[in-house]
């Protein structure tokens, strides 16, 4: 009798290209500014609005993206209001870790990785770090 052993080996996928992994619609988690923050969706309890919002990626090439944030308020009524911004183009790049980073020029304004974005910036007008989470 003959035992004839197969092995199959799986071949590695290649990876996705960084803009592939980044893009897509994000909801609104967490918007800080300097030491202080708020987790979203937040309902303001003396006006009973309540805040939410999304940020969308959209994948210029393998290794640019652009982004949009639109924060939506919606009051007792039910009536919606949304204000969406344009935060521009950003370069990627692998990290050491496994993350991909976001640049504009030469400085770090975010990072990805397990679905979470990071989006940070410096407030030009209270001139404090303003980070924007969001979850895919």
């Amino acid at each position: 009798m003959a035992f004839v052993i197969i092995s199959c080996s799986k071949k590695e996928e290649p990876e996705p290209a960084m803009g592939d992994q980044v893009a897509g619609t994000y909801t609104l988690t967490k918007v800080s500014l300097g030491p202080l923050g708020i987790d979203y969706p937040y309902t303001d309890p003396s006006s009973g609005v309540k805040s939410s919002g999304k940020i969308e990626i959209a994948k210029v090439a393998d290794d640019k993206a652009t982004a949009s944030i639109t924060f939506i308020d919606t009051d007792k009524a039910g009536k919606v209001t949304e204000d969406k911004t344009s935060l521009g183009e950003a370069t990627l790049k692998k990290a050491a870790t496994g993350e991909i980073e976001a640049y504009s020029g030469t400085t770090k304004i975010g990072t990805y990785s397990n679905s979470v974005l990071s989006l940070s910036f410096v407030d030009p007008d209270s001139k404090l770090l303003v980070t924007i989470t969001g979850k895919k």
